[in-house]
């Protein structure tokens, strides 16, 4: 288990990852489905192009308001989900959700209309049978943080009962529960989904704000839950990584001075292995060196200076690592697709929502 310094240094670097990619939440319908009914969700590509919204920065979430359903996702096993239940898709995959399993699902898209600016969207669907009700929503990043997503399991289900609070994952590697076991965490959970279901049944002043910051708050706390169990051996990838004794303080000191000349060899000998060593489980656990993974992040951060401050493209290059301003406009067309003050420009020009979302993003 990581010293409680160790345990702030990751905190911060995670915190730090979710600053830069500018999280945001928001809830996209409810639902009423009575038995027999199955749907279909889009794909991630058809729906981050209906969000207008970068594929792979969207991940869907329902919350089980009323009854039950079976859900699918390619050739994971199935899950069974029901009445206070949240379930969560960190990647988007495209998954099937029913009260039959024997039923042709129903592409999502073709009963869902336009969403409403002014209030929540209410679907019904289904064959006149007992009801099941849902909260659909989606939380967007501004940027596609590569290591985080790739290190969190297809999905993720909190399933809330009187006597016990679980996390249940699922992935190809198989699934796993863990039982959350502190007090405050169950009761702050179990409160807030209550909350979440009582303002988007009856809204008041300001609800989708509201909402949306409820979402994005059961997120974190489930990244925090899953950084947990990422001390325990379960899963891999970045999360894991943080945890690493030779990755973690790899990792806290890109993040603490990304403008700095890294090499490897420099900074093996700060962490105090082998350059080969740390070369080798880097790729290990982020999949990927850590000079790669370092312009990486580099360019999350320009993107975040780019947006969120006034500085000039010759300053935000000096603070993310850059000699000049040239060679950091090769590298962040090379990797955005078009230069830093063209991109500033795009991004100045689309109206946000009041939740923070782009204005299309409710379309």
């Amino acid at each position: 288990m990581p010293t409680a310094g160790i345990q702030d240094q990751i905190v911060d670097v995670l915190s730090e990852v979710l600053r830069v990619v500018r999280l945001s939440g928001t809830i996209h319908f409810r639902a009423e489905f009575t038995h027999p009914w199955a749907i279909l969700s889009s794909p991630p590509a058809l729906l981050a192009a209906r969000l207008q919204s970068s594929e792979g920065s969207v991940t869907p979430f329902h919350v089980v308001t009323e009854g039950n359903c079976l859900v699918t996702s390619g050739a994971l096993p199935p899950i069974h989900i029901e009445s206070g239940d949240v379930i969560v898709f960190p990647r988007g995959d495209q998954h099937v959700m029913t009260s039959d399993p024997e039923l042709a699902p129903v592409p999502i898209q073709d009963i869902y209309s336009k969403p409403s600016a002014e209030q929540i969207t209410v679907v019904n669907h289904g064959g006149g049978g007992p009801p099941s009700r849902f909260i659909c929503g989606f939380l967007h990043a501004d940027q596609r943080f590569d290591p985080l997503l790739k290190s969190l399991p297809a999905i993720l289900c909190v399933r809330s009962r009187e006597d016990a609070l679980t996390l249940e994952t699922l992935d190809s590697t198989g699934r796993r529960v863990q039982t959350i076991t502190h007090p405050q965490e169950k009761e702050w959970w179990q409160a807030s989904v209550r909350y979440l279901m009582s303002e988007t049944a009856t809204p008041g002043p300001g609800n989708r704000a509201v909402l949306a910051r409820l979402a994005e708050s059961l997120f974190l706390e489930l990244l925090r839950w899953q950084l947990q169990f990422a001390t325990q051996g379960h899963g891999g990838g970045w999360l894991a990584g943080l945890y690493d004794p030779q990755v973690g303080p790899a990792l806290t000191r890109l993040h603490a001075q990304p403008e700095r000349p890294w090499t490897v060899e420099v900074l093996a000998r700060e962490v105090g292995v082998s350059r080969a060593a740390l070369a080798k489980r880097f790729v290990e656990l982020v999949g990927e060196s850590p000079i790669q993974y370092l312009a990486g992040w580099r360019m999350h951060l320009a993107q975040h200076l780019l947006q969120d401050s006034t500085l000039g493209v010759a300053e935000i290059a000096g603070r993310v690592g850059y000699d000049s301003d040239a060679a950091f406009n090769r590298a962040f067309r090379r990797v955005v697709g078009s230069p830093p003050a063209t991109w500033r420009q795009a991004r100045e020009e689309q109206p946000l929502a009041a939740d923070g979302l782009p204005g299309q993003a409710r379309q």
